[in-house]
């Protein structure tokens, strides 16, 4: 009985060859965008993956430095390590400034991130007023902050100061009063050419 049912629900004659063409074309189909999208993906993630992977080791050496869970206050990007002001200008800012001169330490004597890194900037943001005055003396105030920063991870870590102070910059930017980054300092790390170059190799294959 249940035989009889299941031979119903299968189409025959011009039916049968008709649900058959479909499913060969719907295979087709699909296959057709399976390698599309492999075409369009394997380029994709060859391109990004010097960045994802100098992104990896970034948080590695973080972590090395302040443990593997996220510390409060301190956030890692592909080109930035965001930190609080108040995590570096008490008491207890002296023992995150030296873990963060390990860090640094840790990248420019790694030679696989070394070689990606063209300079670390220590970045301060001064609120902008419509006082030209008043700009140009929250400007400086941010600035020497910004060389106090530097300064210290050079005590910290005088092997920073000895053989790669010229990795190193400070500097201060004005931003708008309600944007919540005047409360952070960023330690921007700036991709060297190196980097775009082994982007470019890696694209090379892909377009002959």
């Amino acid at each position: 009985m249940k035989t009889c049912r299941i031979r119903e629900l299968i189409p025959s004659g011009p039916m049968l060859g008709i649900t058959l063409i479909g499913l060969l074309l719907l295979s087709g189909v699909l296959y057709y965008r399976a390698v599309k999208n492999q075409r369009f993906l394997e380029p994709a993630l060859a391109i990004s993956q010097p960045k994802m992977q100098f992104a990896e080791n970034l948080t590695l050496h973080i972590e090395k430095e302040f443990g593997d869970k996220k510390t409060k206050g301190i956030k890692v990007t592909k080109d930035f390590i965001l930190v609080e002001k108040s995590l570096l200008s008490s008491i207890k800012g002296h023992d995150n400034i030296r873990k963060l001169s390990q860090v640094f330490l840790g990248i420019l004597k790694d030679p696989s991130m070394k070689n990606y890194v063209d300079s670390i900037i220590i970045v301060t943001e001064a609120d902008l007023s419509t006082d030209t005055e008043i700009n140009r003396k929250r400007l400086s105030k941010t600035q020497h902050f910004s060389e106090e920063i530097l300064f210290s991870l050079y005590d910290a870590e005088p092997e920073l100061k000895r053989n790669f102070n010229t990795y190193f910059a400070a500097t201060s930017m004005y931003v708008d009063p309600m944007s919540e980054d005047k409360n952070i300092v960023k330690f921007m790390i700036v991709p060297s050419e190196q980097l775009h170059i082994d982007v470019l190799r890696r694209f090379e294959k892909y377009v002959h």
